[in-house]
């Protein structure tokens, strides 16, 4: 290999440093992991100094390539990997596959003596061996790739030679062309056409007897039909043959059909050339009479998969709409799905199958949908029919007219068709015959609508567990299966339960005996080193997906590649637009392009996700320069944290419309000029929103707190005010994942010395600490919050920090301490006209009063409270004063009383599904019942608040019902079970460090039983 600047070479340095280059360059400009780079140039088992050589090499390579090596701009930094961005054709080989796509579409329209102008300049790259002396795996195949290229660049000079009647130009390097490569076929057509036309009939039958030989020494088998077509052509001195030199294969089989290297159609060089290829020089004369065709039965269908694993189902219901007896209209069937889904084995399955039922033959092509350049229809019309048995002077023109040709052929025939990656319906109507007796597969990565047939669609989705197991097992075998079950289901399910990953990861481990299957799982446990893993010889998951990405329009490929880090697990609609800058209808009509694509999955209405592997090859991608480079951060982060935060304020005020929105910063902060803040029509509408957006939500406040310093300065800021939205939805989502983003985002902050975002974010940690009531957690946190909200000054975040703390003192049963941080709180709460804030922290402190003695004091301030909250319709506040006023009640004697507040309690909670609230009344309602003598409703009411606490994981309340429970169940004289609870409950609030094991192991001493 060899690189200029301008006119001056730069030489490379070390073998393996030009390996590094190459493995950069021929990726086209796409980021690749470190993992990917070290096995393209070390291979799989790479030595250990192999990340720090990587690096010493980069620092190289920039040194030579780059103005300012300070300020890389052709080799960047991205992800967990590099990328290089060079012009395309800077590249030889890139720009012999362009050279190579324009000759072919210089041939199509005619242009002869551009066509070879361009094949010429496109061979004249090569000066030697490709990538001579250049190591690594990744070297290796791309030396193939040159040398497939170069083969078919070869034999369409040829091919254009023979056209322009150069017969004799071209034998001598024919000639040699053949004994350099003797497999290939369709050169030794070639020669043998060259050779006819010359006036040397004989020499072109000992061409032909030579290739005979060859082949049945090297592969066994006997020239294939085209070339003995041929053969028979020449020995019977067909004119034919002088007049034109397309067809040289009069019988060509698809040339999107599996290569094949006794095919005089093979290699094709390039999507293009191949899709120009047929029925495009001169046409020829009429044949007489006698040459009218005999209709060939062709069975091209590929190889079935001897390890198809799965699709059962799906595979009957093909079977059975496909060869229906009473079908009156052309049966399709259509296979859609992502790459990698298995679509073609799937097709292949099902046409093996009922093949049979068709008996004048099969006929399969590859429509390379996926690819660049799908294959045109007249293309393949005419490789059809001559698979079929026309001759090449009868193939019409026109499309049109060839299709007619197809069905008339077809008329009264029982053939089957398999169109395979097919790219729209464009490309397969005119290839679609007219007679019932047919039937027809389609498979493609989009989902074909308009096809004018009765159409039977399989969407296909990844593997169930078990069909991926069995896959596993099929090719590992089922002892190695059997001796990690864990780590297989683990492996498959790394793999995203895709057949194509799975076949991968499968097919590696069949070629190294001596691995554990744990070991290809942790292989694959680092997301980003994951789809590097998922590579074995020429299968590729990223390649997979590369061929889908690049057919996407800029808009689409810019929204898949943006949207992928912030739409984790799933992202709605409206998010997303906000995320993009976009409306509604324009997002949604980019994003449903992306599911016809494949690209996207759509798993309701609304809303999107990303398939795993999708999802971690989008990733890859890397941040484009002009988003402004890795420093710049995720660029659609903050219009999205923008959104998030203005709904989440809506939400907000829902939840507690007694407090003013203000603590929150103001909409647009990091966007001015985003869209409005979402509207929500009361408060299970802002439920429903925060529970479906939730887990996009604390993604987006992780994704801040791991943004680069340079990113926009209030990021954090945002993301904190989020935090504190989302609060009082606690026993409604799954506090813990907040918290944890929350504390993400508190050791973020602390780096950076912003005590106002530490303050806020160690708050939720504090108070998720305090639900799940781990107390020692939750004093650390709520201290350290309460000193940084002093610091700044932050009032608002201090006083629920107060009142936490108050709780904290409440359940260790320290109920003056608790009352003095409650009346701090309620304080605070005065001065900044927090209305619903100050109204609970009033009740905690009432319930703090009736646990110390003083249930009249407790009682008069459940009234005035309950009161307020119901004037600023506070359902939640309210259901929380009716609950502690029945408590109240309960001390003073008064149950009946406690009975209807806890009854009005739970008709609040069911109706606005408080389910947090509603399991901690029912177990004091049946406190209350128990006592009153109602024994068996008090059992129901227990039982049903244990299940409610148990589904919640709120193991206090979970304690407390078993509490109830047990006195209970004693009282009926169940004692055996009385003290299964008891214990149960014992051993909850010992692990939890509570007082209230004391309650517990007295009951547990007045049953009998030890401690």
């Amino acid at each position: 290999m060899s690189v200029h600047r301008g006119e001056t070479p730069i030489t490379i340095g070390s073998p393996q440093q030009q390996a590094l280059l190459v493995a950069l360059l021929l990726r086209s400009g796409r980021v690749a992991s470190t993992h990917e780079l070290i096995v393209s140039v070390w291979g799989e088992e790479p030595p250990s100094s192999a990340l720090a050589s990587l690096r010493t090499y980069v620092w190289r390579l920039r040194q030579l390539l780059e103005e300012d090596s300070a300020e890389p701009r052709l080799l960047l930094s991205q992800s967990d990997g590099y990328r290089m961005v060079a012009p395309p054709l800077s590249v030889d080989l890139h720009r012999a596959e362009q050279l190579a796509v324009d000759a072919g579409r210089a041939r199509a329209g005619g242009d002869g003596e551009a066509c070879g102008r361009l094949l010429a300049e496109a061979l004249g790259l090569w000066q030697g061996a490709p990538l001579a002396g250049v190591p690594g795996p990744y070297a290796e195949q791309q030396r193939a790739r040159f040398t497939e290229l170069r083969i078919g660049l070869e034999e369409e000079r040829f091919a254009h030679e023979l056209q322009a009647g150069r017969y004799g130009a071209v034998i001598p390097d024919l000639t040699v062309f053949t004994q350099e490569h003797p497999l290939q076929e369709r050169p030794y057509g070639f020669l043998m056409r060259a050779l006819y036309a010359s006036g040397r009939q004989a020499d072109a039958l000992a061409v032909y007897a030579r290739a005979r030989r060859v082949l049945a020494e090297e592969l066994g088998v006997d020239p294939g039909p085209e070339l003995t077509a041929l053969h028979e052509r020449v020995l019977a001195g067909d004119p034919l043959l002088d007049v034109s030199v397309r067809g040289t294969a009069p019988a060509a089989a698809a040339p999107e059909a599996p290569r094949d290297p006794r095919s005089p159609e093979d290699p094709q060089p390039s999507p293009a050339l191949r899709t120009a290829e047929p029925d495009t020089g001169p046409t020829p004369a009429p044949a007489p009479e006698s040459a009218a065709p005999v209709l060939d039965r062709p069975a091209q269908l590929p190889a079935d998969a001897f390890d198809f694993t799965g699709r059962a189902e799906q595979v009957e219901e093909l079977s059975r709409v496909l060869t229906a007896p009473d079908r009156t209209s052309l049966p399709v069937a259509s296979i859609s799905g992502m790459g990698g889904l298995g679509k073609t084995t799937l097709a292949l399955r099902v046409a093996h199958r009922i093949k049979h039922e068709f008996p004048d033959g099969q006929l399969y092509v590859d429509l390379r949908g996926s690819g660049l350049e799908p294959a045109d229809p007249s293309a393949v019309l005419g490789s059809m029919l001559a698979a079929m048995g026309v001759p090449p002077h009868a193939l019409p023109a026109m499309t049109d007219d060839r299709a007619r040709l197809l069905r008339t052929l077809l008329d009264g025939r029982r053939m089957l068709l398999l169109l395979d990656n097919a790219r729209d319906p464009a490309q397969v109507v005119p290839l679609l015959p007219g007679s019932a007796g047919c039937a027809v597969i389609v498979t493609s990565r989009t989902r074909l609508v308009g096809i004018p047939s009765a159409v039977t669609a399989v969407a296909l989705e990844a593997f169930a567990t078990d069909e991926a197991i069995e896959l596993l097992t099929a090719i590992v075998g089922a002892a190695r299966v059997a001796a990690e079950p864990a780590a297989a289901t683990d492996l498959v399910t790394a793999c995203g339960h895709l057949p194509l990953a799975v076949r991968i990861v499968a097919a590696r481990l069949a070629a190294r005996p001596r691995w554990q299957i744990e070991t290809m799982t942790r292989r694959l446990a680092d997301e980003r080193r994951r789809i590097g893993e998922l590579r074995a010889g020429d299968l590729a998951v990223a390649a997979t997906f590369e061929l889908g990405y690049r057919q996407l329009p800029q808009e689409q490929a810019c929204a898949f590649q943006h949207l992928a880090p912030v739409a984790r697990p799933s992202i709605g609609l409206e998010v997303a637009a906000a995320a993009l800058g976009l409306d509604a209808y324009d997002a949604e009509e980019i994003l449903e392009s992306l599911v016809d694509a494949a690209m996207l999955e759509a798993p309701q209405p609304g809303r999107y996700r990303y398939h795993d592997l999708v999802w971690a090859f989008a990733l890859q991608l890397g941040v484009s320069p002009g988003d402004g480079g890795a420093e710049a951060g995720i660029p659609v982060l903050p219009p999205l944290l923008d959104h998030l935060l203005a709904a989440g304020r809506a939400a907000f005020q829902c939840m507690v419309p007694g407090d003013p929105d203000g603590i929150f910063l103001t909409p647009g902060s990091l966007t001015p000029g985003s869209a409005p803040a979402p509207h929500f029509a009361g408060l299970a509408e802002a439920r429903a929103w925060v529970t479906a957006e939730f887990e996009c939500l604390t993604n987006a406040v992780m994704l801040a707190a791991r943004s680069p310093a340079g990113a926009a300065p209030r990021i954090l800021r945002v993301a904190a005010d989020l935090l504190i939205a989302l609060t009082p939805f606690g026993k409604d989502i799954p506090y813990g994942q907040l918290a944890a983003a929350a504390q993400a985002l508190a050791e973020t902050a602390a780096l950076r010395g912003d005590d106002h975002v530490a303050g806020r974010a160690r708050f939720v940690c504090g108070n998720a600490a305090l639900q799940s009531a781990r107390l020692a957690e939750a004093e650390l946190f709520t201290r350290l919050a309460a000193e940084a909200c002093e610091r700044v000054g932050d009032r608002v975040i201090l006083r629920q920090t107060l009142n936490d703390r108050g709780l904290i003192a409440q359940f260790q049963h320290r109920y003056e301490d608790a009352v003095h941080c409650y009346d701090q709180a309620i304080e605070l709460a005065e001065k900044l006209g927090h209305r619903s804030g100050e109204l609970v922290t009033r009740l905690n402190a009432a319930q703090a009063r009736l646990r110390g003695g003083r249930a009249e004091e407790a009682l008069v301030a459940c009234a005035e409270a309950l009161a307020a909250l119901r004037e600023v319709e506070d359902h939640h506040g309210a259901a929380y004063a009716l609950y502690v006023q029945g408590m109240a009640l309960h001390e003073l004697g008064r149950y009946d009383e406690a009975v209807a507040s806890h009854a009005q309690c739970l008709r609040l909670c069911e109706a606005w599904q408080f389910r947090g609230q509603e399991s901690q009344t029912r177990f004091r309602l049946a406190e209350t019942l128990r006592i009153t003598g109602r024994r068996e409703e008090a059992v129901r009411e227990a039982s049903r608040a244990l299940v409610l606490c148990e589904q919640r994981g709120a193991e206090r309340d979970q304690g407390l019902a078993l509490l109830v429970l047990g006195r209970t169940l004693a009282d009926l004289g169940d004692f055996g079970v009385a003290a299964a609870r008891a214990r149960q409950a014992h051993t909850l609030f010992t692990r939890l460090g509570l007082p209230d094991a004391d309650h517990a192991a007295a009951l547990l001493t007045a049953l009998g039983e030890p401690l």
